[in-house]
Formats: structure tokens, sequence, C-alpha cells
């Protein structure tokens, strides 16, 4: 006879997974704030404010758009912080 499966062991791990906090959105918003201080840039105003926002009310931000300026500066500080978090 074979040794038996264990039945669920996937699940539970998947079901425990779900149940934890998912903080990525704190992660990005802590990395892109010292991205932009080692940049010496000023972090984009707009972002702050949807991240802000999205405390106050318990969302998670799922799309960016930004309507000003970055620069190539800027954007390296989003995309290095994206990177980074996963």
């Amino acid at each position: 006879m074979g040794a038996k499966k264990k039945a669920g062991k996937k699940g539970k791990n998947k079901a425990a997974a779900a149940e934890e906090e998912d903080l990525s959105m704190e992660k990005f918003m802590n990395v892109y704030g010292k991205k932009c201080k080692e940049l010496d840039i000023v972090p984009s105003k707009i972002l702050k404010e949807k991240y802000e926002y999205c405390i106050e009310e318990g969302e998670k931000i799922t799309k960016i758009h930004l309507w000003e300026e970055l620069g190539w500066v800027g954007t390296r500080a989003i995309m290095d912080a994206l990177k980074q978090v996963g």
C-alpha cells in the first residue's frame, strides 16, 4: 500500500495567506519615501493624497494615475519602490 496523501494541506496554506493582512501598499509608500529622499526629490503630492485617502476609507490602491510631471528621477523612485515591494 502506498502512503496516504494529506488532504487539504495546500488549501490551508492558501487560506492562511488570504487571512494574512496585505501590507504591500504601506511597504510601497515607505520605500517610495526613502527613494525620494535618496534621490533628493519631492514625493508626488497626488500619490501621497491617494494613499492617505485609501487609508481613511480602508481601501487599497489598485491603479496609479498621475497627472503631474515626474521626470525620469521621479519615475525611477516609483519603479524602484514597486520592484522592491513586488
